[in-house]
């Protein structure tokens, strides 16, 4: 077999892996027959089956699709299966998709049952499961199947660590999601954990940065703040007019970033409050 024949013997394993691996999340659900007569859809042709929703999985660095179909009689119930590049990704996806309205379940990290749908996120998996079927019962067997889907998948049910360093006080509950792109409309901002807040009729919110190193941090403040910044300082602060987005409140230390939202120049002690407890953590 020469090397061409070899390689693409190589990646179409590699593939099979890929797909075997999605498929085997699907499990049998009593009384229902499995029928997956769907591809494998991956960031190259999401757009076939999503259309314009799919700029928002590719953007949070989606990896591919697994559906499959369970058919009792009349009743169908549709599950999608999406992988990300890790767990951050995924939490992104499913967070910025629920309302803090929502009926909230425990199944994998956290889900949700609406009308004809129950989602829920975990480990690199953000989980789909719908029906155009009204009935209490189908709904009961949608629920028991994210449940067995959950029970497959790899993983702690847990959110991302970096979200327990934000403040309890006044944390607008399930608002919380991840940005991974032009965070703040800024291209140099990226990868942030993002809160909001609601303290003494002050709606803010506080954006935590994912930096891998304390360089990343101190290149992204440094971008931010211009000529003001001023590196080598244990912690740098400033409050500033940003063009996007108003006043803004930045911290760096280290390799945290804090940026707080929504608050003005008289409001800066409270911003200040917010900023030194996500330091402190």
């Amino acid at each position: 077999m020469n090397f061409r024949k070899f390689l693409i013997v190589a990646v179409m394993f590699l593939i099979s892996l890929s797909v075997m691996s999605g498929q085997q999340l699907f499990p049998v659900l009593k009384g229902y027959k499995a029928t997956s007569d769907y591809p494998v859809y991956t960031p190259d042709d999401l757009w076939d089956y999503i259309n314009g929703a799919a700029d928002g999985y590719l953007a949070m660095g989606f990896i591919d699709l697994n559906i499959t179909e369970y058919v009792k009689g009349r009743d169908r119930i549709k599950a999608e299966i999406y992988r990300f590049g890790d767990d951050t990704r995924a939490f992104g996806m499913y967070s910025m998709e629920r309302s803090p309205d929502y009926r909230f379940i425990q199944t994998g990290v956290q889900g949700y049952n609406e009308p004809g749908a129950v989602n829920f996120y975990k480990g690199c998996y953000y989980v789909k499961i719908m029906t155009h079927s009204k009935s209490s019962r189908v709904n009961d067997r949608m629920l028991e199947l994210a449940g067995l889907i959950s029970s497959r998948i790899e993983g702690k049910n847990e959110f991302p660590s970096l979200l327990g360093i934000f403040p309890r006080e006044g944390l607008i509950q399930n608002q919380e999601t991840y940005v991974l792109e032009s965070v703040l409309g800024h291209e140099f901002l990226r990868g942030a954990f993002r809160s909001s807040y609601e303290v003494e009729g002050d709606h803010f919110d506080v954006y935590l940065f994912s930096c891998k190193s304390s360089d990343e941090a101190s290149a992204m403040a440094g971008k931010l703040a211009g000529e003001a910044y001023t590196p080598g300082d244990d912690v740098f602060k400033y409050v500033f007019k940003d063009g996007y987005n108003g006043v803004l409140h930045m911290a760096q230390q280290g390799d945290r970033l804090v940026v707080v939202s929504g608050l003005d120049y008289d409001s800066t002690p409270l911003a200040e409050r917010y900023i030194d407890l996500m330091l402190r953590r």
